[in-house]
């Protein structure tokens, strides 16, 4: 294997970009864990969390297009199942910045197939197709246009939706190979995603539990793929895409217990200036991987994520910092 491949970045329509980059993840991947990532890493890809094009479109306050420009490059990830919204929902987007607009046909959850969004648009790809030209149409050269995939919804199709996709005008595919049904547990199909990279020209990001460097390394041998994405490993450890990316370059690159309490208080932070009072209750879902290498990690947890109110998080977090001695002059 050409052991610059890991330093070079890869083109996506108008947009150059390093091979590693971050996978939407709805509740997670949000604006306070983006501005934490940039920490470590300035050129790699972001991607906001799914969002329908007639809830864009119909978003008056623009909540779904609140970002802090560090947060740059940042791709908007939309879900679709009728071509209504459309036009309205990526005029805004271009409008308020973003470098790169994907197509969600991967997602599996019941709530996104049932409407026919998500993954079940792979089941329906005369549909797809509409929606991709209508994209398109509406896009033009402004932006990269590109699409997420799955193996299939219940059939493994990835191969002719990738083609049908490819010729509908998107500029990269993205695939998790897994099918609706297998969730995110089940056997990584590598050979499908090798059929996928040799049967399209655009560059094909390989999604689904690369949470270290020796995944990519082996995903790359099995299929070829151009570029990889980051998902679950980021959650509640805005670090890691840094570590693979150091990795592939023969680094080390590890955060110790304060940097991780650090970095934990600067997120509760960051969600209680960006959700206001709801802040704390959501960050609590990041908080258990901030603190898995203290001591009386589950002691830890569970005093926590119990807490009722903001205040008392903060007077618990404070403790817990304290007792590892992060500068309280950090914010």
């Amino acid at each position: 294997m050409n052991k610059e491949f890991w330093s070079e970045k890869i083109t996506i329509g108008n947009l150059v970009i390093p091979r590693f980059m971050a996978a939407p993840l709805d509740g997670v991947t949000d604006s306070p864990l983006r501005q934490l990532i940039r920490d470590f890493c300035k050129e790699e890809l972001l991607m906001t969390e799914m969002r329908h094009v007639s809830h864009v479109a119909n978003d008056k306050l623009k909540r779904t297009l609140k970002y802090k420009e560090v947060e740059q490059p940042l791709a908007f990830q939309f879900s679709a199942n009728r071509l209504e919204w459309i036009e309205q929902s990526v005029e805004k987007v271009i409008e308020n910045g973003f470098k790169l607009i994907n197509l969600n046909s991967g997602c599996p959850s019941r709530t996104v197939t049932g409407s026919g969004s998500g993954s079940a648009l792979m089941a329906n790809i005369p549909l797809l197709e509409k929606l991709l030209k209508e994209f398109n149409r509406i896009i033009g050269d402004r932006v990269p246009m590109t699409i997420k995939i799955r193996a299939g919804y219940k059939e493994r199709n990835a191969v002719d939706v990738a083609k049908a996709a490819e010729a509908a005008g998107v500029s990269c595919i993205m695939i998790h190979p897994r099918t609706q049904p297998e969730g995110f547990v089940s056997r990584l199909d590598f050979e499908l995603t090798k059929q996928v990279k040799e049967a399209v020209k655009v560059p094909v990001i390989f999604s689904g539990n690369v949470n270290n460097f020796s995944r990519a390394e082996k995903t790359y041998e099995l299929t070829g793929v151009d570029g990889f994405m980051i998902g679950r490993a980021l959650w509640g450890a805005p670090w890691k895409m840094r570590e693979i990316v150091e990795n592939s370059q023969g680094k080390e690159f590890s955060v110790d217990t304060t940097t991780a309490l650090d970095y934990a208080r600067r997120h509760f932070y960051l969600n209680k200036d960006f959700y206001g009072n709801s802040g704390f209750s959501i960050f609590k879902k990041q908080l258990p991987q901030y603190i898995r290498s203290v001591e009386n990690a589950a002691m830890w947890r569970k005093t926590l994520l119990t807490t009722q109110t903001e205040e008392e998080m903060r007077l618990k977090l404070d403790q817990l910092c304290h007792e590892y001695k992060v500068d309280s002059n950090a914010l």
